[in-house]
């Protein structure tokens, strides 16, 4: 869903966990389907761009491509399957459970997930394995989304009024997703099937009952696992959340309208501590940066190392530290250092880590594979997109023109998703809540009404940014995220941290 339209940008859940973490004794035979091996193992280096931590196990999980109704919870002989890999962090203490960690995206990679490196996540590992996972259809999971086009089938990029070659072009690239990830598997890569994989993955590990923290996106997956599996859920931690009410075109436009707001913000930012050229009100701050970006489009900017810089990787990079308040400082020094015709190595590394092609594959093909409607209106569609394309003032700097039809729109599979309010199970334990007050991508009035509509306590920071629970970046709220963790039906009531 087009929440990981942004969310692409994001590697926090792919971090390396701290190297000084003390594994507690555990086998290495298989557990219920998982057979797991030290991560050290050379079978297993292409999994980290880094060593990872000694005590780290890997391991894979085979489930069915296309689960039955009931979903079993291991494939059948005979049956089509994906390989689900895995890493184990192992409990420093007696184990009294699993914790497993739904990535964000879609199409974020999940393995040896990022955790903080205080008393709050050592209180929780003291008694819990961390189980990290890449979902179905990415990173070392198998089979891998790749729509990498054929040599010969790339085609120049369409100017910004050809709408037909534009949708020309992301037709090819559909031909290339099916051509090179199978039309099977595309049909089942979607949200739905994700949900069946985290209740395999529970029963893998031998948990009565799942304990989990997600993420952004990965809050839809677990928002939908304790509808569908509610007797089979002990604790769900929801951060940046997902409203599973809206659909994708409303859903697109709040982020947008939430991406304004906090660049009216960043501006502000700007103003009170002179580190940028967008200070002195909204009205100055987006006219300067529409001219910056008017001035990359008729001539991108070149580094002396020969780097060529275009307005859309602006925006790229803009959307990209937008999320997060504590690299605004870099934003900034983007935007001045192109301002003055001086930008260097450091503007240039800032904006290719805002890039990431498998990511991008994987969240545009999840996310067809959830909203897509063939049978859609694309007079309609093509007014959406232009709503969409105009609600986040900022980047809306060239005339008004019309917008093409976009990758979802041309998909040829019906998706799955169906938006609805959830309806909460007398059988489910109450669920937690975290969400920061100024989100641009997954709005706090997402995780209000998500909050509602379980009956569970929301846990409110009155900052920017997106997602944070158990990273270290604030006590407050790590501190109530251990304490829920390790007691769930303890009685809790909505929070606030400053």
């Amino acid at each position: 869903m087009s929440v990981l339209r942004i969310l692409a940008l994001l590697a926090a859940t792919a971090a390396a966990l701290p190297a000084q973490a003390r594994p507690a004794a555990h086998g290495a035979a298989a557990e219920n389907g998982i057979r797991w091996q030290s991560c050290l193992n050379s079978g297993f280096q292409r999994w980290f761009d880094e060593p990872p931590p000694p005590g780290l196990r890997c391991g894979y999980l085979e489930a069915p491509l296309a689960y039955a109704t009931p979903p079993a919870h291991a494939a059948r002989a005979g049956e089509q399957t994906v390989r689900l890999a895995l890493t184990l962090l192992p409990a420093t203490g007696p184990k009294k459970g699993s914790v497993v960690m739904i990535s964000g995206g879609p199409g974020l990679p999940g393995i040896n997930p990022y955790l903080g490196n205080d008393a709050h996540v050592a209180r929780l590992r003291k008694s819990y394995d961390i189980i990290g996972y890449d979902p179905r259809g990415v990173g070392q999971s198998t089979p891998k989304i790749s729509c990498q086009l054929a040599e010969g089938d790339e085609t120049p990029s369409p100017d910004d009024n050809d709408v037909a070659g534009a949708e020309s072009q992301t037709r090819t690239l559909i031909a290339a997703c099916i051509k090179q990830t199978g039309a099977e598997v595309l049909q089942h890569i979607g949200t739905d099937e994700a949900v069946n994989d985290l209740n395999a993955i529970r029963h893998a590990l031998g948990e009565p009952g799942l304990t989990a923290v997600a993420y952004s996106y990965g809050t839809k997956v677990a928002a939908l696992y304790a509808e569908r599996f509610p007797k089979k859920t002990r604790a769900l931690v929801l951060d940046g959340v997902v409203d599973l009410a809206e659909d994708d075109f409303t859903q697109r436009l709040n982020q947008e309208r939430g991406f304004q707001q906090s660049f009216l913000r960043f501006a502000a930012y700007c103003g009170k501590t002179d580190s940028c050229q967008l200070g002195g009100g909204a009205n100055q701050a987006l006219q300067r940066y529409h001219a910056l970006l008017r001035k990359l489009h008729e001539q991108p900017f070149v580094t002396a190392a020969g780097y060529e810089i275009s307005a859309d990787d602006v925006l790229t990079v803009t959307r990209s530290l937008l999320l997060w308040p504590e690299r605004w400082h870099e934003l900034a020094t983007v935007l001045r250092q192109l301002d003055a015709g001086i930008a260097g190595q450091q503007v240039s590394d800032l904006i290719d880590e805002s890039y990431s092609p498998d990511a991008d594959d994987a969240l545009n093909v999840i996310t067809c594979a959830d909203v897509d409607n063939p049978t859609a209106d694309p007079q309609q569609l093509r007014r959406q997109r232009q709503e969409i394309n105009t609600a986040a003032l900022y980047a809306h700097y060239l005339p008004l023109h019309e917008y093409p039809l976009e990758m979802c729109d041309l998909w040829p599979y019906r998706g799955k998703d169906r938006p609805h309010t959830p309806v909460a199970s007398a059988a489910l334990p109450p669920l937690l809540f975290v969400a920061q007050r100024y989100d641009p991508t997954t709005p706090y009035r997402n995780a209000q009404v998500m909050a509602a509509a379980f009956k569970s306590p929301l846990i409110t920071r009155e900052r920017d940014g997106h997602t944070l629970a158990l990273n270290g970046i604030d006590s407050c709220v790590d501190e109530s995220v251990v304490d829920y963790l390790l007691a769930p039906k303890k009685p809790r009531r909505d929070k606030i941290c400053r």
